[in-house]
């Protein structure tokens, strides 16, 4: 049993050195302020183009649980370049031992003894503080993650859904924890990227898993979709598209089906990545096929979600 946890560890780290390994060198800030009494940070990417008398859309994005912080999903992801080129602040904050505290539960931090970090809070005042020190656009406020960090995304559109313009997780679902206390006070465009095969956040939701450890329960890919679906009242007739098969080598295939509200932009879209497993389509990061599954290659996952970031209509105010 030993001999198989020491293999495991030494899995693991060949796995996190491999991520760094990819990491390219990139313009970042960083910067910290006290919440709770707790030092919270984050990374911050301006445009070439910033300045302070001119409104910018803020794309925040979260790091998945311990892969390291900000830093290292902004050098996988791809978001900065597109920032330089449309326009756009970038954010990557930090969660606490690199993990964000998505309502499962079970997770590393509560094993610690920290399962009551308030990362929908630290998350709500780093907008704010975008807002007032960046001026950042209020109205133009998108949130994407991947992993834990893409079910922390599925969180603040629970929670603080009236500040988003749009949300985009991917490789995750919504935690089972969370699902029947979501109650959005706003529809939220919503686009959701997952692996059908993902062997860590299971399409058909149960346990999520890495290795020898359990980390708590999610629901299914259908019906994280369905909750957005019917939370946004998008009842048209789905469309369905096979996207092109780009990469034939990659052991997967793009299905793409929008759903949409009636005479009405507010759409929610799923990329089922069909015979995928747990990683950012696209992504500037290693394909390890024998320990995550299949990295698709026939998207740029960054540059979807900003796509559809773009074409989101300004915050709807509650009611």
């Amino acid at each position: 049993m030993l001999k198989s946890k020491n293999k495991n560890m030494l899995i693991l780290l060949f796995i996190l050195l491999s991520f760094s390994v990819f990491a390219q060198e990139d313009h970042l800030q960083f910067s910290s302020f006290l919440h709770r009494g707790i030092e919270r940070t984050y990374y911050l990417h301006l445009p070439p183009n910033f300045d302070d008398l001119s409104s910018f859309p803020l794309v925040m994005v979260l790091h998945g649980g311990g892969k390291g912080d900000g830093d290292e999903v902004a050098n996988h992801f791809g978001f900065n370049e597109i920032a330089d080129r449309e326009g756009y602040i970038a954010v990557y904050p930090n969660g606490i031992d690199s993990r964000w505290n998505d309502g499962r539960g079970k997770t590393f931090n509560e094993q610690k003894g920290l399962k009551n970090i308030d990362d929908v809070g630290f998350l709500s005042v780093l907008i704010d503080t975008m807002i007032e020190n960046y001026n950042a656009d209020p109205n133009r406020i998108f949130v994407t993650g991947v992993s834990n960090g893409g079910m922390m995304t599925f969180r603040l559109g629970c929670e603080i859904t009236s500040k988003l313009s749009a949300i985009a997780p991917v490789i995750a679902n919504i935690p089972k924890n969370i699902i029947d206390k979501c109650s959005p006070d706003s529809p939220l465009p919503v686009l959701v990227m997952n692996g059908t095969e993902d062997p860590l956040v299971p399409w058909d939701g149960g346990k999520v898993k890495f290795l020898w450890k359990e980390m708590g329960e999610v629901v299914s890919t259908e019906n994280s979709v369905r909750f957005w679906v019917e939370h946004n009242k998008c009842f048209e007739d789905p469309v369905t598209e096979i996207l092109p098969d780009v990469d034939d080598e990659d052991e997967s295939r793009v299905k793409k089906i929008t759903y949409k509200k009636k005479e009405s932009n507010l759409e929610v879209v799923l990329y089922a990545i069909v015979g995928g497993g747990h990683n950012i389509p696209g992504g500037n990061t290693p394909d390890l096929s024998l320990f995550i599954g299949s990295k698709n290659n026939d998207i740029n996952g960054a540059e979807v979600i900003w796509e559809f970031f773009k074409k989101a209509q300004p915050r709807i105010s509650p009611k």
